[in-house]
């Protein structure tokens, strides 16, 4: 009898695993337990700026058994759901973490958000990363946006914090370099502060309150080792780039085609910015210009073909 791998969630990494679900069904019963489709992250600003039609992908060749996860037992190897309890001998959390909590959230993303965001002629962002900064100026082709941050881009050079803050400007966006407050926002209020735990993690006993999930140099539950833990629910993992790779390497660990520990390496970024213009980032190094935008265009679409 094959041991019960339950797979929940559809984050970027759950994608990855579930691309080599027949490899897989070879060795585990499979069940999983989330949403039809997901919203790739990385591309919708395109949809936003009108790039692209869609950044929907749907769960390749696998029924739900459930939808939503109440809570688990790792102790009993049990997650309970709307549907009843499931039992598992391996499992896979890919659920993902959750806006702050200010205006709209932007995760979990989904199609209905991006209408909303699309019918909605005034904007305000609150968050100077990454994520608030390429929403802010995609935003801005077509509607009037306001950005909220202390710092632009703040894990950037100084002279790229400068310059980028100077397009937002020239872009006709508001940028307010001062602490948000609530009562002084027009339109639609997006989150883009980044993410916090949820409250079933603490809750299930797979991490103190308010803190991210601890795992082994596998991905592993730092306790329970036959719990898998991708994406940004893990504490030792960041962003979208890590969590496709922390999927490809649990697949191999399920298949069991490699006995190594995850290795952490440094991530490249690209945002958008002006139309036909992106901005590269890796580590320290940034790049401005039409290639990282022909680079981003390549890397998105050929991502959303492939899960289509």
């Amino acid at each position: 009898m094959k041991p019960r791998l339950v797979l929940v969630g559809l984050g970027h990494g759950q994608l990855e695993i579930l691309d080599r679900l027949e490899e897989i069904r070879e060795h585990y019963d499979v069940q999983f337990i989330g949403g039809n489709q997901t919203v790739y992250t990385g591309a919708f600003p395109q949809v936003i700026a009108k790039l692209m039609n869609s950044a929907t992908v749907q769960l390749p060749q696998l029924e739900p058994v459930a939808e939503r996860v109440l809570s688990i037992d790792p102790r009993q190897q049990t997650i309970q759901t709307e549907r009843g309890l499931f039992h598992y001998d391996q499992l896979v959390l890919a659920t993902g973490a959750k806006s702050r909590g200010i205006g709209t959230p932007l995760k979990p993303m989904s199609q209905a958000l991006l209408d909303h965001i699309d019918s909605s002629p005034v904007v305000t962002i609150v968050g100077g990363g990454k994520a608030g900064v390429e929403l802010a100026f995609t935003c801005a082709r077509t509607k009037d946006v306001t950005l909220y941050a202390k710092t632009i881009l703040p894990d950037v050079p100084l002279h790229r914090q400068n310059q980028i803050e100077r397009l937002l400007v020239k872009s006709g966006i508001m940028v307010v370099k001062q602490q948000f407050q609530e009562d002084g926002s027009e339109g639609l209020l997006l989150d883009a502060t980044g993410v916090v735990p949820v409250a079933w993690w603490a809750e299930s006993g797979l991490t103190k309150p308010d803190r991210f999930i601890e795992t082994d140099e596998y991905l592993r539950h730092h306790q329970f080792t036959n719990i898998y833990v991708t994406g940004d629910m893990a504490s030792c993992l960041n962003g979208g780039v890590d969590a496709v790779r922390s999927g490809r390497y649990v697949a191999k660990r399920l298949l069991g085609e490699t006995s190594q520990p995850f290795r952490r390496r440094q991530s490249m970024n690209i945002l958008l910015t002006t139309p036909g213009r992106a901005m590269l980032t890796f580590g320290q190094l940034t790049w401005h210009g039409r290639l990282p935008y022909y680079m981003k265009r390549f890397i998105d679409s050929r991502y959303v073909r492939h899960y289509h």
